[in-house]
Formats: C-alpha cells, sequence, structure tokens
C-alpha cells in the first residue's frame, strides 16, 4: 500500500489561522490594537520571526493594519468599498456578515419585486441560463458561485433600474471578495445545501417569471435568511 506524505502546516500559519479566527469570532473587534509582537511570540511560545509572517500574510488580505511605532490593529471593512471594490479577498467577521446581510435583504428583496413586475423574456432567458449552469455545476465551488451570481445580476437586470443595477453589480465584486465563508464551509459542494440552494433560486424565477411581486419577495427573503442561517450555523458550530 503506497501512503501519502503528510503534509506538515508552517508555524506561521497556524498563527494567522487562529489570530484570522479570534478577529472573526470578534474576539478582537475591529479598531481594536493586537499585542505586540515580543508578547505574541511568547503568548504562542514561537519565534518573533513567525510571528510577523503571521501578521504579514493578514496585513496582505486587508485584515490587519501594521502601524510603524503604533502596533498592529484590526481593520473594520469599510463597505463604502462597494463603489471600488477591494482588490484582494479577505475574511469579514461574524458581525460585519450579518450586517452585509442586512443589506441584501434590503436590496434584493426589493429587486425581486420590482423584477417581477418589469421582466422581459429576455431576462427570464438570462436567469434560466443561470440556473441550467447552477445546476450542471453541483460540487464544483468556483463554477457553482459564478452561477449564483449571474442569477442575482440577471434579476437586478431585469428590473430595468439602471442605479439598483450597478448597485448590485458592486455589491456581487465585494461579496466575492470579502464573503468565501460560502466556500470554506462547501455551500456548492455540499449536496443537500446545493440542492436546497437551487430549489429556492427556482421559486425565485418562477415568481419573477409568473409577475408575482408579493412571492418573487417572500421567496428571496427566505433564500437570504437560509443562506444566513447556514453561514451563523457554522459560527456556532465550530
Amino acid at each position: 500500500m503506497a501512503f501519502k506524505q503528510v503534509q506538515t502546516k508552517k508555524v506561521s500559519e497556524v498563527i494567522r489561522e487562529q489570530l484570522e479566527e479570534m478577529i472573526r469570532e470578534g474576539e478582537v473587534k475591529p479598531g481594536e490594537k493586537l499585542d505586540s509582537v515580543e508578547k505574541l511570540a511568547k503568548e504562542f511560545n514561537v519565534s518573533r520571526s513567525a510571528v510577523r509572517e503571521a501578521l504579514s500574510a493578514l496585513r496582505a488580505v486587508g485584515l490587519i493594519t501594521i502601524r510603524q511605532g503604533e502596533g498592529t490593529f484590526v481593520n473594520k471593512y469599510d463597505f463604502s468599498n462597494m463603489i471600488a471594490p477591494v482588490t484582494v479577498e479577505r475574511i469579514i467577521s461574524k458581525q460585519e456578515m450579518l450586517e452585509l446581510f442586512q443589506v441584501r435583504k434590503i436590496i434584493e428583496v426589493g429587486a425581486a419585486s420590482l423584477a417581477a413586475l418589469h421582466r422581459t423574456e429576455e431576462d427570464l432567458l438570462e436567469m434560466k441560463a443561470a440556473l441550467a449552469e447552477m445546476e450542471q455545476a453541483a460540487g464544483n465551488e468556483d463554477l457553482g458561485e459564478k452561477a449564483d451570481v449571474k442569477f442575482h445580476l440577471a434579476l437586478a437586470r431585469a428590473t430595468g433600474n439602471s442605479i439598483l443595477k450597478d448597485m448590485m453589480q458592486q455589491l456581487s465584486d465585494t461579496l466575492g471578495k470579502t464573503m468565501y465563508e460560502s466556500r470554506r464551509i462547501g455551500l456548492f459542494s455540499d449536496k443537500p445545501t446545493f440542492d436546497r440552494l437551487q430549489v429556492e433560486h427556482e421559486a425565485i424565477f418562477h415568481a419573477i417569471e409568473n409577475q408575482d411581486a408579493n412571492k418573487a419577495n417572500e421567496k428571496m427573503l427566505e433564500h437570504l435568511k437560509n443562506v444566513e442561517n447556514t453561514l451563523i450555523a457554522y459560527h456556532q458550530d465550530k
């Protein structure tokens, strides 16, 4: 029998993951200062160079800011960047994630109602194509996520409101750069979860197809709440 070589993580990577989890769970809040490199090295019982490497990795994804002579501070995600999305992937804290879902519910639930009233046959074909892509992408994180985004953007275009369409485009860009939570918990690779997502999207589509604004509103809210609850449950189970 051939055994695969066990890959061990670098010390700096383990430290980075622990610090990232502390920030994600709100143990260290945005704006707060982390302990000094020396203190962190003692707490983790590692070298200062390993701590510095971990902090550099966190800075690279925009999670912290290192100020010369002042220390290391946890960044608060600036949602105004939705008009100029971040250019690197980074995580957001649990609280920021909840706030982002509040924004999604405000914008996308209303968009679903509007799309039901103004959609064209061309809009329906776009949404239908996205649903077909989503179904074919079962088990593939990247393709599933792209098809999901494509569906929501097609829905935004169906509203006939150019401002709303642009807002949804920027929101989707920001989500893609910040919320790789969905990828971490297998939102698109876990079959039961994937199947549920497919059913929810189809229900939204049929409400829009039937020009039922109230039903479209209801189904979009139900969908966003379910995704949000899945993410919350993941955090609570950790």
